[in-house]
């Protein structure tokens, strides 16, 4: 896979996640957000519920409209790594978080996180388009 084809600016189109099996739209219908690759290895992602603008004060209860980080990426193999140093939900600093993808053509890629099992045992995957800006 050649990097190049990652990089640049692109912008959130559909984010759905999956909670054992039923699916549910993330980041708002349609979803706001731009992911961004340089040549350098740099990335940044913002998800945004175009609800968060009008959060106000209790911005903190209601983080689920809006997700950020920034740090590292690299492909390895099929699958791409953010290796996160910023983030606005502290406790992922530090992580890697493990995207596959695919190109759905020259100007749309699905990232899709593998299934995570969480303590209350439910089992999460996300799929999210990003279309390259033009």
């Amino acid at each position: 896979m050649n990097e190049n084809k990652f990089v640049g600016a692109w912008s959130l189109f559909s984010s759905v996640q999956s909670r054992n099996g039923l699916l549910s739209k993330t980041f708002g219908d349609p979803p706001s957000g731009q992911i961004q690759y340089t040549n350098e290895g740099r990335m940044s992602a913002f998800l945004m519920d175009p609800r968060w603008e009008k959060v106000g004060v209790n911005a903190s209860k209601q983080a689920d409209l809006f997700f950020s980080y920034g740090g590292r990426w690299e492909l390895k193999g099929d699958e791409i790594h953010h290796f996160i140093e910023f983030c606005s939900a502290p406790s992922k600093i530090g992580a890697t978080l493990v995207r596959s993808f695919r190109f759905i053509n020259e100007d749309e890629i699905e990232l899709s996180t593998a299934p995570e099992t969480s303590p209350s045992g439910n089992v999460y995957e996300t799929k999210l388009i990003w279309k390259r800006f033009s």
